[in-house]
């Protein structure tokens, strides 16, 4: 209370902010001090603080002095020594707010950093959630395990995968699953290039220059400034344009990138996973050589045997009872489980429409049991 007292300045650390009324000294500081988050503003417009911030912080200063109030403004520390910059006639400096709580401040979201049990446990995560495929699984963490390696040692700055195999067969999951385990609580990062048409493909990645027509921030860009995850989904990378390519054979090869406004990104101890519907011959006809050698691990996915469906459908059967017992109170007797889970898919490959099948059971189930019919 006496360090804050009576002093205007920032305090970061934004993801910890829900957790401070909980604490005791801070009950205290809440009931008496104003506190105003910038955070979102700043992301709306991050290169122009020094034009907007003047304004508000003036503005509020004029509002706390008629009522004799003390302010602290809170912000997401990725942006505080922009503002400390832009602002240094209102900004002291920042402070951390772990410290006052006695919190741990070392959060790793990067697969370097965190330690062998955890690499460990993200292994076991990963093999329990992702189903088939165990060749893959197997040469995935074998290159991570050497990217940890190289990247300490300076030589690598990313881990990239490219993996091809028709739809619905855990391509993409294996990403989301990476960033559920290292950064649970952030913003998946994922580019869909199915989205973007072929001439204004790298502007949508990383913004087109102020002053032409329909500039904007990238995708990209904006998607990195607001997580702090570090596994990037680039999804349908058959769909890219031959200077996107050229764009991440560069990023792949330096670790960073520069956008459309001048700003760099450092890319180091990411994960990128690029997914594509591509055959074998045509990632090879379509992917130039350079760009084919950036890519640490390569791999063909390929469909589920029916074993591995008949687990997969008996894992989400009871993920879904399991939920279905918290929310509605039905416990299913085994008769009822065994006919959810009784589905035919022999001709089905795709395990999005084998999800689908078991989600129209589990809707039956429960509709049955809370209003006493089918569902048609």
């Amino acid at each position: 209370m006496t360090e804050i007292n009576g002093q205007l300045k920032i305090i970061t650390s934004n993801d910890i902010y829900a957790e401070l009324k909980k604490e005791d000294p801070f009950k205290e500081i809440f009931g008496q001090f104003k506190y105003f988050d910038l955070s979102l503003l700043m992301l709306g417009e991050n290169e122009r603080a020094d034009a907007w911030l003047y304004s508000v912080i003036t503005l509020i200063q004029a509002y706390l002095n008629s009522g004799n109030h003390d302010a602290c403004f809170i912000m997401d520390k990725r942006y505080g020594k922009n503002v400390q910059i832009n602002v240094p006639y209102f900004i002291s400096g920042t402070e951390p707010l772990e410290q006052y709580l006695g919190l741990d401040q070392r959060i790793i979201t990067n697969i370097v950093d965190i330690s062998n049990d955890e690499l460990s446990a993200l292994k076991t995560y990963l093999y329990n959630n992702l189903y088939g495929n165990e060749k893959f699984k197997t040469r995935l963490f074998e290159e991570i395990v050497k990217f940890r390696v190289f990247n300490k040692l300076g030589e690598h700055k990313i881990f990239s995968a490219f993996i091809c195999g028709p739809s619905g067969i855990g391509k993409t999951e294996s990403a989301w699953l990476l960033h559920n385990k290292l950064a649970p609580k952030e913003r998946f990062i994922k580019i869909n290039l199915g989205n973007y048409s072929e001439q204004n493909a790298l502007s949508s990645l990383i913004g087109s220059p102020r002053g032409f027509i329909g500039s904007s921030k990238g995708e990209l860009t904006d998607k990195i400034e607001t997580s702090k995850s570090k596994v990037i989904l680039i999804d349908e990378f058959e769909k890219a344009s031959g200077e996107v390519h050229n764009f991440f054979l560069e990023l792949l090869a330096d670790g960073k990138f520069t956008d459309s406004l001048g700003r760099e990104y450092d890319l180091d101890k990411y994960i990128i996973i690029f997914t594509s519907n591509f055959s074998p011959e045509e990632f090879t006809r379509n992917v130039s050589p350079e760009l084919r050698s950036r890519f640490d691990l390569k791999f063909q996915m390929n469909q589920l045997s029916s074993i591995e469906k008949q687990n997969y459908v008996r894992y989400k059967t009871d993920y879904y009872l399991e939920k279905v017992k918290k929310t509605y109170n039905l416990s299913p007797t085994q008769k009822e489980k065994d006919a959810i889970s009784d589905i035919d898919f022999s001709d089905i490959h795709n395990l999005r429409e084998i999800n689908r099948l078991i989600e129209n059971k589990i809707t039956d189930y429960v509709c049955k049991n809370i209003n006493g019919d089918d569902v048609e």
